[in-house]
């Protein structure tokens, strides 16, 4: 199912198979963001939330750890632009453009710094997900949002 509006989702790594996980389901600040076996926990439910213009050609959002709730905590980011630097989890907020494929699957682009550089999982040995350049026939750069939940109300 293709992203559509806010809500709680599964993102998965088309190439690889694996979930976005929150390694051991940990909100410390540099947690490491893996690719994971799909075992349904929270730390693989991501609050996503629309933060451009409606009827706007991009996506760009937000993407929160569940854990905690379904309002979101905290976001992920990385240390730097190189894509040897894991993907880690911070409270810091970062904006992420999606880039629709016609096969119902993005690729996430950071909106700041190198537009390049996209959320991958380039290794099958290791699950670390990082940040690489752009290559558009990668399926390890392409992730499946499948809907779980709508957002609750904060409060609620």
């Amino acid at each position: 199912m293709p992203f559509s509006t806010d809500g709680v989702y599964n993102v998965r790594n088309v190439g690889r198979d694996l979930m976005l996980d929150l390694t051991q389901s940990s909100t410390a600040d540099g947690n490491q963001i893996q690719g994971y076996l799909n075992d349904n926990t929270a730390a693989q439910q991501w609050v996503i939330k629309r933060q451009n213009e409606p009827g706007s050609a991009n996506i760009t959002v937000s993407i929160q750890t569940s854990v905690n709730g379904d309002n979101g905590n905290g976001c992920f980011a990385t240390a730097s632009e190189d894509s040897d630097e894991p993907v880690v989890y911070t409270r810091q907020s970062v904006l992420v453009d999606l880039v629709g494929r016609a096969d119902d699957t993005y690729t996430m682009s950071f909106t700041l710094g190198n537009g390049d550089l996209v959320l991958s999982v380039p290794s099958a040995n290791n699950s670390a997900v990082k940040l690489e350049n752009y290559d558009k026939s990668s399926a390890r750069q392409q992730w499946e949002f499948t809907r779980v939940s709508d957002l609750q109300p904060i409060g609620n």
